[in-house]
């Protein structure tokens, strides 16, 4: 006899405590697709990792990687684990990632100091975004500044006018979820059958050896 996944998932959830069950959807309901942070070729791993945490952290279910010329290696000491909590979907090319995103509904927003660029509290959030910032040196490519919808800026009253890229994705995804929530009421908007599945696999990551135990009762019946 062969489980479902979704009686697999029951059986798992016999090894966590209600607090932790009630965690997880929680979370769940906080998730959303329709905001997603796009990085392109960053070269510091402290900086991936930063942003990483920061998307799972306002609760961003995905995160896009361009790695045209640098692999892309976060620092797990910095994810903290928030990278398993993610789908981190990679990009072998601009044509691919912005071909993607755009054939999803996607509006695609660069995070540049050009001129022409605009403050970030003119985009609009009442659709799906995306956030897109380059390399800590050179900035996004030609490429990919070319083929964004919008480009945008963070205002600074500082002397300092530019941020760390950890930081601006930071900021950035901060305001685009409170405006979301300012929008919608919340910022999850994650259907059904996503929350069943994602609710599944992070049964799997929450149970120590799940896998083990799963193959145990297959054997079983």
């Amino acid at each position: 006899m062969v489980l479902t996944y979704q009686e697999e998932t029951a059986y798992l959830e016999q090894f966590m405590t209600e607090r932790r069950k009630a965690r997880l959807q929680e979370v769940l309901s906080h998730r959303t697709r329709n905001l997603v942070l796009v990085l392109e070729d960053i070269f510091d791993p402290h900086n991936a990792s930063a942003c990483i945490r920061s998307s799972e952290a306002m609760g961003l279910q995905e995160l896009h990687v361009a790695a045209l010329n640098l692999p892309f290696k976060p620092n797990p000491g910095v994810t903290n684990g928030a990278e398993k909590w993610l789908d981190i979907i990679r990009h072998d090319s601009v044509e691919d990632c912005i071909s993607h995103l755009h054939g999803r509904g996607f509006t695609v927003a660069a995070g540049v100091l050009d001129e022409g660029a605009l403050p970030i509290q003119e985009l609009s959030f009442d659709r799906p975004v995306a956030l897109v910032f380059g390399n800590e040196h050179e900035g996004l490519s030609p490429a990919m500044a070319a083929a964004c919808d919008h480009r945008f800026y963070i205002p600074m009253y500082g002397f300092s006018q530019s941020f760390n890229i950890s930081v601006a994705s930071a900021l950035a995804v901060h305001y685009a979820v409170n405006q979301r929530v300012n929008i919608f009421g919340r910022n999850g908007d994650l259907d059904d059958a996503d929350i069943e599945a994602l609710y599944a696999h992070w049964v799997r990551l929450s149970v120590n050896m799940a896998e083990g135990i799963l193959e145990q009762l297959r054997t079983q019946q």
